[in-house]
């Protein structure tokens, strides 16, 4: 490269439209107007302002072959001078960013699709990883993506790709950490996708972690966990008290089967323990649901389904009621007992037992951080009161929850809870009486004779576009006799304020029972009200207390005449939850009323909902881990409950939020 002319020349043609020639490799380069600038230590600089064309007419004076004839010049001959290129060429790319930048290319190096061995591919495209990284740290820094000390902020995890119809991913960071893997436990928990679903979504998915992590990881989660909250199983065919409970740890119970060799097994928890390690969660974070010195307020609540035609899962949970609303949500209701069997007194009262001197030790004690019943058929039915079966109908008695020491009474399953913290339940309440309205309705069309061939067909018909799947169909022990679809709770609350009743029952009768069904829609639905005052209470008793006597109002007018108005229903056709609903459900509303708590924080909806999880679990067979062979499915069921109090221990997330900015053209 020459050095630059002498600098009197160059001072006095500062502005110039200078042609050069390489006189060593006669490359012509293009016109160029230049500034050429003199600095104070006799230095030249050069700053490039704009690129002319080829034209020789925007040329400046050609004086590429005058002499120099200067005075004092140490040159002579054709003035001859070179400009340093590497400047040059990059100030024209800032110039113009879309002019092509040339990369030198080793022509030695074969094309990647020319290479067959998989070792060479992947020594290629480690290498080709390796430049993207450099070259990527080197952006950051460009754009400024760092902290206040110049030092990288964010760090690239991997670069993905396609090859033909490959996948190829170079990855710049190991992305195993512990937290993201137990989040993805959690996700496989919470969504009960089983080990071979994930497997085959972590095979089109190759950034997902490989199947046998997720696995070990669960079992790791398992070992933790139980360790702190012991999951024991016990048979529900041998008596069961707290005091023998650490010997079913050795006992061995078969797989549970949908068969009725299997009715007997259990698994439970113990509610103490459960609580030592939800109370540090419930006090953490800017809105603790507890602080030092609250009363705790702890209810239980049960619920049992079919599990086939043949099996029923019973479970029994407890909530806080400290947390409000949130205890209507099936995650807020902790499992204590699960078991395989009936729902019938004799067995929740052994169940009872597991739990009855942990019941009397909070009671007595609380804890620290770190009377009789009669069956509702007998004849002193109440267990708030000593109402006969003969009066629940008499809307003009009162009633007040006194206890009941009348008939052949069954021991307490709780004897340590109170009379009074024995709160009714507004879901059962709206179950058992549309149970009732229905039953009633659909007896008095089965008496006639064109219900088969007609009245039949518009009931579904009906039903059908309330969105409600319904249908009559015969008894399998007697063909003479109907049976009908049994509804959930949201089925029965449409059918209850929109079933045309007065189209099946003629006259002022079927007005009177469809304003029944709508009267008792709106009864439920204020005692799901979050709050509520003393005059709306009296208000609704009175309400419910005439809706009663309407309900049992017999017929008037002389019997078989022309003038007789038939009655609606019977008086003994009152039952116990109508007598409940009246004289009880008002006290304890007004009761909860002075704790600062709802009604309807007692629903069992969110039980139900929890139970119907459970048992969709039950049939979801062995999931990741695979099953205990030795254990009841019960078991698992309770240690999958308590992999989910370790995800609240340790702040598991169950979703990560990632930031997708696209720059596809």
């Amino acid at each position: 490269m020459h050095k630059p002319i002498a600098e009197d020349f160059l001072h006095q043609n500062r502005d110039l439209g200078i042609r050069w020639e390489s006189v060593f490799s006669g490359i012509v380069c293009e016109i160029i107007k230049t500034n050429i600038l003199m600095t104070k230590d006799r230095n030249i600089e050069s700053s490039i302002n704009k690129e002319n064309d080829r034209d020789e007419s925007a040329e400046g004076p050609n004086i590429d072959n005058q002499k120099i004839n200067w005075k004092n010049s140490k040159l002579s001959g054709p003035r001859v001078f070179g400009f340093d290129i590497e400047p040059l060429h990059n100030i024209r790319i800032q110039m113009n960013p879309n002019s092509i930048i040339t990369t030198k290319v080793n022509k030695q190096i074969r094309p990647f699709e020319d290479i067959t061995s998989r070792s060479q591919q992947h020594k290629r495209l480690k290498s080709f990883g390796k430049d993207v990284k450099k070259t990527v740290d080197e952006l950051i820094v460009k754009h400024k993506l760092t902290d206040s000390s110049e030092q990288s902020i964010i760090f690239p995890h991997y670069i993905e790709f396609e090859y033909k119809e490959n996948q190829i991913q170079i990855k710049f960071k190991n992305l195993d950490s512990k937290i993201r893997l137990d989040a993805v436990v959690r996700v496989c928990d919470e969504a009960l996708l089983g080990r071979d679903g994930y497997r085959h979504l972590a095979a089109v998915v190759p950034s997902l972690f490989r199947e046998y992590l997720v696995a070990d990881r669960r079992n790791e989660i398992n070992k933790l966990i139980n360790a702190q909250i012991p999951v024991e199983i016990f048979n529900i065919d041998q008596d069961v008290n707290q005091s023998n409970t650490n010997n079913y740890n050795s006992e061995i119970i078969n797989d549970i089967l949908v068969d009725n060799n299997e009715i007997g097994n259990g698994a439970f928890r113990s509610l103490v323990t459960l609580l030592k390690i939800l109370i540090p969660i419930w006090k953490k974070g800017k809105n603790p649901v507890i602080i030092p010195g609250d009363t705790l307020y702890i209810k239980l609540g049960g619920d049992g389904r079919n599990v086939g035609r043949k099996q029923n899962h019973v479970m029994i949970t407890f909530c806080l009621l400290n947390e409000g609303e949130e205890v209507l949500k099936p995650d807020k209701q902790y499992s204590i007992c699960l078991y395989i069997g009936k729902e019938t007194y004799e067995i929740l009262d052994r169940v009872g037992k597991i739990f009855a001197l942990q019941l009397m030790d909070l009671k007595q004690n609380g804890i620290i951080d770190e009377d009789g019943l009669n069956a509702p058929n007998s004849n002193y039915f109440c267990l708030y009161c000593e109402c006969d079966i003969k009066s629940r109908h008499n809307m003009n008695l009162s009633w007040p929850p006194t206890g009941n020491k009348k008939g052949n009474k069954k021991s307490s399953i709780f004897p340590v809870i109170d009379l009074l913290n024995y709160i009714p339940d507004e879901l059962h309440t709206l179950l058992r009486i549309s149970d009732i309205l229905m039953e009633f309705l659909f007896k008095d069309l089965f008496r006639r004779n064109d219900f088969e061939r007609n009245i039949k067909e518009k009931i579904e018909k009906k039903m059908s576009e309330l969105n409600i799947h319904f249908e009559f169909y015969r008894n399998n022990s007697s063909r003479s006799s109907w049976s009908w679809t049994s509804l959930m709770g949201p089925d029965k609350k449409k059918m209850l304020q929109h079933f045309p009743v007065s189209e099946f029952i003629s006259g002022v009768r079927g007005i009177i029972i469809e304003n029944l069904w709508k009267e008792f829609y709106q009864l439920y639905e204020f005692m799901r009200k979050p709050n509520y005052t003393e005059e709306e209470i009296l208000t609704f008793e009175n309400n419910a207390k005439n809706w009663v006597k309407t309900f049992s109002q017999p017929a008037r007018g002389q019997i078989n005449t022309a003038t007789v108005i038939l009655g609606i229903y019977r008086e003994e056709d009152v039952t116990p939850y109508m007598h409940m609903l009246t004289m009880h459900i008002p006290f304890f509303m007004r009761q909860l009323k002075e704790k600062n708590l709802a009604f309807r924080l007692f629903s069992t909806s969110s039980i139900e909902k929890k139970n119907h999880c459970q048992v969709r679990l039950f049939f979801g067979g062995t999931t990741m881990g695979g099953g205990k062979k030795n254990k009841p499915v019960v078991y698992d069921i309770l240690v999958y409950e308590n992999r989910k109090i370790f995800y609240l221990i340790n702040d598991i997330p169950n979703e990560i939020t990632y930031k997708n900015i696209n720059i596809c053209e």
